[in-house]
């Protein structure tokens, strides 16, 4: 048994060692994939910040030029509302009246005299509103403008913002 001993004592230590290495191994395998795995999360961290910084730069561009679209189309419409109000004062007042050329929307020709040449338009024949008639033609015209004013603000708004959504 006096041999046996120091050979068990040989084994036991070489099982520890190889115990020890093999820790040692590990330690080192396990430090290698937490350090690739923290760097893999900063460069993707790094990418969304950058890719966050772009669409918030993207967005401020869109929101500056549809503050600008929006700015021109509500000018527009104020100064064709304007007009269109001292238009309707002119014929509330008398200085303006409303005349509408007859036309023959058949055959697309102005209405005219019976005199006028073969050759020539003549005269078209011309129907003068009451104030009352000439405030709600004007009437019409400002809601065609303002309608016509919306439309073209929306075509221009979609427009934009389907150019600011593109994936760039």
């Amino acid at each position: 048994m006096n041999n046996s001993l120091p050979i068990a004592l040989a084994f036991v230590a070489g099982i520890a060692l190889t115990w020890w290495a093999e820790g040692l191994r590990w330690d080192a395998d396990v430090s290698r994939l937490n350090e690739a795995h923290t760097a893999e999360l900063k460069k993707q961290s790094d990418q969304a910040v950058i890719d966050l910084t772009n669409q918030k730069k993207r967005t401020e561009a869109a929101q500056t030029a549809l503050a600008a679209l929006d700015a021109k189309h509500t000018k527009e419409m104020a100064d064709e509302q304007a007009k269109n109000e001292k238009l309707r004062a002119d014929v509330v007042a008398g200085t303006r009246r409303v005349r509408i050329a007859a036309a023959n929307l058949a055959t697309c020709q102005i209405g005219g005299n019976s005199t006028s040449g073969t050759g020539s338009l003549g005269d078209a024949a011309q129907v003068e509103l009451s104030g009352a008639g000439g405030r709600a033609v004007l009437d019409l015209r400002a809601s065609a403008i303002k309608d016509d004013q919306v439309i073209q603000y929306l075509q221009g708004y979609i427009t934009k913002v389907a150019k600011q959504c593109e994936i760039k």
